[in-house]
């Protein structure tokens, strides 16, 4: 299989993109304590990226994405990675700690990318 990337429109190459920012953002941190820094592998965010397949592989095997399944997922990203960020803050001595670190906050950019990436792709 022949990736054409020069050929395809604007959404698909936002879309294929954003893929590959939030496959790279596995590798940041994703949960940093001090003590203990793991990252999306270790956290399990990998997971999170079953929301890109269906735009991507629409992308790359150059086929009609249906708009309305694709947003569902993009938002089903979106709302994974919020869940993720706010079970990792806790109260500790009347304060407030954020345990996540880069990597769901790159995500997070990669999500919205893709959103965009949907609403330019042409077909």
């Amino acid at each position: 299989m022949k990736l054409r990337f020069m050929e395809w429109d604007l959404g698909g190459k936002i879309i294929f993109i954003a893929t590959c920012l939030a496959l790279a953002s596995f590798f940041f941190n994703w949960l940093d304590i001090g003590i203990d820094a793991e990252n999306g592998f270790l956290q399990g965010g990998v997971f999170f990226i079953v929301c890109y397949i269906y735009p991507f592989v629409k992308v790359v095997r150059e086929k009609r994405m249906n708009k309305i399944i694709a947003y569902s997922f993009a938002l089903l990203a979106v709302l994974f990675t919020i869940m993720y960020v706010s079970s990792r803050t806790i109260e500790f001595l009347g304060e407030t700690i954020r345990g996540a670190a880069a990597g769901p906050y790159l995500f997070m950019v990669a999500c919205g990318l893709l959103t965009f990436g949907i609403f330019m792709r042409k077909y």
